[in-house]
């Protein structure tokens, strides 16, 4: 699963369903690809339009408040530099990690990648909860409230996107040109510099730029780490929002953000086009087991680095659920289900964690059958429109589509207000491009005649879609479906708009809990947050163990 990737391997006639005629599955795809436009657009353009008519009357006061404020602008600056500051981090340290990884074959390697990949699809509250055991008042040292604590946790999350992407490319690296470099005389460092950086530096640039907008985006690490001293565009969208009651102020802020994406994705986009001109991915890099004292040194630290950045807090995560007063015990764990342990708060963590799982099922559900229709359009027309369509939920403020589902589903003939639909849709719209990076490369792997020989035997296109292509990428059609419901069960930032005060998320009710002075509530969001970690893990083995036995399947992030 390549979420940047836009191209088959090199050298194979990848699928190309506009080959045979257009069929009903191809006219459902573009419907699918217009309805996820259309269910982008709305809510957007709800908050925006809340900017300049905020009492149904046109007024350009809130523009102007909110651009004439010198706060607003130290605002932006400081969400560019902490984006930029972690992006730097998350690249300098992923691609060492990555070049290890895809090199080296060593006893344990494939429980590093994972467990660098885990912070990746664990709700952003459950990353924050586990930096706040090892930066909090009660770890190692207390740093929340502080920039480095933000960078740090953001370093964690979005290190798998930096091993994942430059590692895929670097596998694809024929070693016979390194190889040659060395005989012409060249050093390793040099062979690198001269003949791989160049081949994968497409690939490292692409990471980069995901990395920034997810950084620039973030919104649960914030809340969590920041401890209301640091603060960011997407919070401030937030606060004005929930706390101010400023829709009109939020919805500038919002517009403000949407354009910074939309640059942010244009670059991507550009990246891609040229990465996709420079990969040509021939036969997989042949990794060895290190021979030399200084290869060996590379694989300790590259360990080291992700045992400290992402274990660490997933570790420390577990110890403080056990941890009661001055000793270990499992009050905290069992008290889950109950809404009188001291926490202060009438929430029953075990409730809310049933509650995610139901509506993540849905939305998965959901997502999964609109993502792999719209899949099938973005093979039939690759590097059309509709890719960059389905790329925007995973760019666009997660708190800004939360506000504008909430401005839209809020008013007479549809109030959803008092439904539990407005939460479901909002994390489908953040699965559904997950779903499509996992099953585009597998379907535009698919060779041509696949679909001309149904077509032959007499089957349409339904047919040869239900019969042919569907078990022919049934390895891929299962990782997106794990990845899109772990990304519905830890989706924070549109929820904490949408979910009932008395019918809160699991995420929700994490933070909700750290909310609370109470000892209680820290040991109960705690033991909450390990249950997320464990599922979410053991969805993502399940995604790894698939994409090991399916060889056309390829999970770079």
């Amino acid at each position: 699963m390549n979420f940047l990737s836009d191209q088959s391997p090199a050298g194979h006639q990848g699928f190309r369903p506009s080959a045979v005629k257009m069929g009903h599955v191809s006219r459902v795809g573009i419907i699918v690809v217009s309805a996820v436009l259309l269910m982008i657009a709305l809510p957007i353009s709800a908050v925006l339009l809340r900017a300049i008519r905020p009492d149904g009357v046109w007024s350009a006061e809130a523009v102007t408040r909110i651009l004439g404020s010198p706060r607003t602008w130290r605002l932006i600056a400081v969400t560019v530099a902490q984006a930029l500051v972690s992006c730097i981090c998350t690249v300098a340290v992923g691609v060492p990690v990555a070049w290890v990884l895809s090199r080296f074959r060593f006893y344990g390697r494939s429980f590093v990648k994972t467990l660098a990949t885990v912070p990746f699809v664990l709700p952003t509250v459950v990353i924050g909860a586990a930096f706040a055991t090892v930066l909090g008042p009660r770890g190692l040292f207390d740093a929340r409230g502080t920039w480095l604590a933000i960078v740090i946790a953001q370093v964690c999350f979005n290190l798998a996107v930096v091993i994942r992407t430059v590692g895929a490319a670097l596998s694809g690296v024929d070693s016979n040109q390194e190889a040659a470099a060395r005989m012409l005389g060249a050093s390793p460092f040099q062979a690198a510099r001269r003949v791989l950086l160049p081949t994968v530096l497409p690939a490292i640039a692409a990471s980069a730029v995901v990395v920034f907008l997810f950084c620039f985006t973030s919104f649960g690490v914030i809340v969590m780490l920041g401890g209301g001293s640091v603060t960011t565009v997407e919070v401030e969208i937030w606060t004005r929002a929930t706390r101010q009651f400023d829709i009109s102020g939020a919805g500038v802020l919002c517009g403000i953000q949407l354009v910074a994406v939309l640059a942010t994705l244009s670059i991507h986009s550009r990246i891609s086009k040229r990465r996709a001109v420079s990969s040509v991915f021939r036969a997989r890099r042949s990794d060895r087991l290190p021979r030399s004292v200084a290869e060996w040194a590379a694989v300790v630290a590259a360990v080291a680095a992700v045992l400290l950045i992402c274990g660490l807090p997933i570790a420390a995560l577990f110890e403080r659920s056990l941890r009661v007063g001055t000793g270990l015990g499992l009050a905290n764990w069992q008290h889950l289900g109950s809404v009188t342990a001291g926490t202060g708060l009438s929430i029953d963590p075990l409730s809310a964690l049933w509650r995610s799982l139901l509506t993540a099922s849905a939305a998965a559900s959901a997502a999964l059958l609109l993502g792999v229709l719209a899949a099938r359009v973005i093979a039939q027309r690759p590097g059309g429109a509709a890719d960059r369509i389905l790329l925007l939920p995973l760019g666009v403020s997660a708190t800004t589509l939360g506000l504008g589902l909430l401005l839209l589903g809020g008013r007479p003939p549809l109030d959803l207000r008092g439904s539990l639909w407005l939460v479901p849709i909002a994390q489908m719209l953040v699965a559904i491009p997950l779903v499509v990076r996992a099953v585009l490369p597998a379907l535009q792997a698919l060779p041509a005649s696949l679909g001309e020989s149904g077509q032959l035997l007499g089957a349409g296109s339904i047919g040869r879609f239900w019969r042919i292509e569907l078990p022919s990428i049934r390895s891929a059609v299962f990782a997106g479906a794990g990845l899109g419901f772990v990304a519905c069960l830890g989706e924070f930032g549109a929820t904490v708009f949408l979910v009932r005060a008395a019918s809160p998320t699991a995420p929700v009710a994490i933070e909700r809990l750290l909310s609370r002075p109470a000892a209680a509530g820290f040991g109960q969001a705690m033991a909450l947050s390990c249950i997320l970690v464990l599922l979410c893990g053991g969805v993502l083995l399940a995604v790894d163990y698939l994409a090991a036995g399916d060889e056309g399947l390829d999970l770079a992030f």
